[in-house]
């Protein structure tokens, strides 16, 4: 049993390895100029240690059929299975070493100074938002939430620290129409990623 459970993870780490290979390719095949966001994995992968309430009401039937209004408590549970299933770090090797292949280039954003996720380029303002919020309004537009963070830091300046305004300002239009036909595709081809799109 301990030999097929061996083999089966040294498959499953093959596997993964190839799929990799080849999304690098095809990220490269677009550019070698490489930008990512600096994440801890390992530290994503843990339960977190405090416990918490939810900020939003429950209402709950008793054993007496009486109504009850209670605030229940937070999971744990954070991103231990899928980044184990995923192996992001794993991708993110793989492209810088292909990055380093090609003479092209593999920068890192420190998420706590970019802070892509709170920034509207619109407003010029950063707006800290619950990490169950999947889109956000944009000048009118519905945009996802991670889309647009890749579009920030698509455009970001010189230091990698923070978004270039006027360059969100000036592709933003660009941005928007690729964005809103790459949803109607994935609507039309019934592909659907709830936890990440919404639908």
């Amino acid at each position: 049993m301990r030999k097929q459970l061996k083999s089966l993870y040294r498959k499953k780490t093959a596997y993964s390895k190839q799929c990799h290979e080849i999304l690098a390719n095809k990220i490269l095949q677009i550019s070698n100029h490489v930008i990512v966001e600096k994440m801890n994995y390992v530290a994503l992968a843990k339960k977190s240690k405090e416990t918490k309430k939810e900020e939003k009401e429950s209402i709950i039937q008793t054993k007496k059929g009486e109504l009850k209004t209670i605030y229940k408590y937070k999971r744990k549970k954070r991103f231990g299975k899928s980044i184990a299933s995923r192996s992001p770090a794993l991708l993110l090797t793989i492209i810088k070493r292909k990055c380093e292949q090609t003479q092209g280039s593999y920068q890192t954003i420190d998420t706590q100074v970019f802070k892509a996720s709170q920034y509207n380029h619109e407003t010029n303002e950063y707006v800290k938002v619950p990490l169950s919020t999947r889109s956000k309004q944009i000048e009118n537009h519905w945009i996802q939430r991670d889309l647009y963070s890749a579009f920030l830091i698509w455009n970001t300046d010189d230091t990698f620290k923070h978004a270039n305004r006027e360059k969100c300002l000036s592709s933003f239009y660009n941005f928007s129409r690729m964005h809103d036909e790459y949803i109607s595709w994935m609507k039309k081809q019934h592909q659907s990623m709830k936890s990440v799109f919404g639908f």
